[in-house]
């Protein structure tokens, strides 16, 4: 869903959904929108245009009577949409008074350059079987990739490796196989257990064509989302710094080290992690960090549904640094960026991993004293104002 720049954008998405006919982009945006008028009502009565009251009032009150009809709730995981959708025209009035510290300029004083922009990442990889033929996944077509020993592989149109295991005893045994995703990538796995897995951009995962029969194994770079099958066979997903064991599962693993920290985030069961230094159990709604010390600390107070958006075709942004979100765009969009005058800033907000680059460095540049610019050959510069 590209970014509303006018009255008329923004009306057109309210109609969508209160007819039913929104994207599910388009859903989040207005069910963002919606949730802070709920929690801030008397902000209407701010406006001093009549024509702006009766606009914000009267979508207000449709949107409202389509999500209670549908009983229906925000996730938590909007609660800072409200930020990232960039209203530049007077019917937009709302969401200036919502979010005062947003820098209102016309589209002319925009720096972002116009003729050079950026498309966003796309379900791609690169699968290397256990001969170290490499096999290259788009989304394409459907089709068979591999059917030999006793083993099935296909990928799909929506950007997912199924494994299937035709005869067992055919199989090979120690029989590796790894995905990689490029910067501008991303992937999805579904093993023969049934354990499905969602790779990030810049990440890879290494596991057995037939996983064990006492254990199951395997080892992640980057980042990836799992959703462990259960079967009473132990599942291990082992990175460079740390362990982590679970029966049945839901959990997020990142290990880009942005921060200096590795992230293990548990959405659902219980899960046991372990370094060289000691050993924790996370519950659901935590996060694990691990710096490079192979220290672990937990944090009890985590949006589980932030950490997870990315799988959920969303950048969120919740009080994140600067350098942070230029990471995670360095890596979706497949760019370089000159780090060498990053602000210390942070930001909160959300936008579609679908936009163009221009359309999230346009978020970034109504929230903050920032300025982009896309030069050739996929470099951003960034200056402070």
């Amino acid at each position: 869903m590209s970014i509303p720049n006018s009255r008329r954008d923004f009306q057109q998405i309210i109609e969508n959904y209160v007819s039913g006919k929104a994207t599910p982009e388009e859903i989040a945006f207005i069910e963002a929108y919606y949730a802070k008028l709920e929690n801030q009502p008397d902000v209407l009565d701010e406006f001093t245009s009549a024509d702006s009251v009766e606009f914000a009032k009267i979508n207000f009150e449709a949107i409202q009577t389509k999500i209670k009809k549908a009983e229906r709730k925000p996730r938590s995981f909007y609660k800072y949409a409200v930020a990232a959708v960039l209203f530049l025209s007077l019917g937009m009035t709302v969401f200036y008074t919502l979010r005062k510290d947003i820098i209102s300029k016309p589209v002319a004083e925009q720096t972002v350059a116009k003729k050079i922009d950026v498309d966003p990442g796309s379900d791609k990889a690169t699968l290397t079987l256990a001969d170290g033929s490499t096999i290259v996944l788009d989304n394409t077509n459907t089709a068979e990739v591999f059917h030999k020993n006793g083993l099935i592989i296909s990928k799909t149109k929506s950007g997912e490796l199924i494994y299937k295991i035709e005869n067992a005893s055919s199989t090979k045994p120690n029989a590796y196989n790894t995905i990689t995703t490029p910067k501008g990538g991303q992937y999805q796995v579904l093993l023969p257990d049934g354990t499905k897995v969602w790779l990030n951009a810049a990440s890879s995962l290494k596991y057995p064509e037939v996983l064990g029969k006492t254990e199951r194994m395997v080892t992640l770079t980057g980042e990836a989302y799992f959703e462990v099958a259960k079967d009473g066979r132990p599942f291990y997903v082992n990175s460079k710094q740390q362990s982590v064991k679970v029966l049945g599962t839901h959990f997020n693993v990142n290990t880009y080290m942005d921060d200096n920290f590795s992230k293990t985030t548990l959405l659902e069961g219980s899960i046991a992690l372990n370094t060289s230094k000691n050993s924790k159990i996370i519950k659901p709604g935590q996060q694990a960090l691990i710096g490079v010390n192979s220290l672990i600390a937990i944090d009890k107070d985590v949006d589980v549904q932030n950490v997870v958006a990315w799988k959920n075709g969303l950048f969120v942004f919740d009080n994140a640094g600067l350098k942070s979100i230029l990471n995670q765009l360095e890596r979706w969009y497949d760019i370089k960026i000159d780090y060498s005058d990053i602000p210390n800033k942070r930001y909160n907000g959300m936008v579609p991993r679908k936009a163009k680059l221009s359309e999230v460095l346009n978020m970034l540049e109504l929230t903050g004293n920032i300025n982009f610019k896309i030069e050739e050959g996929r470099t951003l510069k960034v200056f402070n104002k």
